[in-house]
């Protein structure tokens, strides 16, 4: 279970990010304040692994509230939660676990929580990325995963005979995937643990094709180069 604080002056963006939360993982509120030097002052009385963090708030902003926690001697994670794209780099400067545009999707909530999972628990548990496709809610172990695919601006993953629509980028995807996956293509992210068979193709990269899945990606010749070094080839 994830002890989270919410430092958040928006109560609909606070009451909305509960609600997903809830969804999503295991968590106990230990600490709600719309005042950043309240959280400053008390954070030591909270047993928080997790600190969701808008960058909008009275007095301090929520970069500087970071910057004064990490002086402080606090240990735990750190995701900012803003509608502010400009701070992103001091966010990560900072340490933050992940930085989140609002409205971000569940499946974005999703990944960031993968993240802190990951520092909390390096190499225990697989990472897991949230499908959804109506109201239906799939989650998906990375590893069963053989190929991800950008189709009509959409990421889909394959596994088996499954397909599992992912509101993330491929760049997004990389950035969090295991290192067996390789981006091959602009449009498409291969799990060098599936590949049954590679042929030589007219453009200069691979066909691939997969253990399981019936799909079949092209590489790009620098994806091509990609494969051959991962693959000692």
């Amino acid at each position: 279970m994830l002890n989270i604080a919410i430092i958040e002056d928006e109560q609909p963006a606070f009451v909305k990010l509960k609600a997903q939360l809830t969804q999503l993982c295991d968590y106990q509120l230990v600490y709600h304040s719309e005042d950043p030097e309240s959280f400053l002052r008390n954070f030591r009385q909270h047993p928080v692994d997790l600190v969701f963090l808008d960058i909008n708030l009275p007095g301090l902003n929520g970069i500087q509230l970071s910057q004064e926690l990490k002086n402080a001697g606090f240990r735990g994670q750190i995701i900012f939660t803003t509608a502010y794209c400009e701070f992103a780099v001091d966010a990560f400067t900072l340490g933050a676990t992940d930085y989140l545009l609002k409205p971000y999707t569940n499946e974005r909530l999703a990944l960031a929580l993968s993240r802190v999972q990951a520092q909390l628990s390096p190499n225990s548990e697989p990472l897991v990325l949230t499908s959804k496709v109506g109201d239906k809610v799939t989650r998906v172990e990375a590893n069963q995963i053989e190929v991800i695919k950008l189709e009509h601006g959409h990421a889909i993953a394959y596994s088996g005979t499954q397909s599992y629509p992912i509101d993330l980028t491929l760049e997004e995807l990389m950035d969090t995937l295991p290192d067996e996956f390789i981006r091959i293509h602009r449009n498409a992210i291969v799990n060098s643990l599936s590949i049954s068979a590679l042929e030589r193709w007219v453009t200069g990269g691979y066909l691939i094709k997969l253990t399981q899945s019936e799909q079949q990606v092209i590489s790009s010749r620098s994806g091509a180069k990609l494969l051959r070094q991962k693959l000692q080839l």
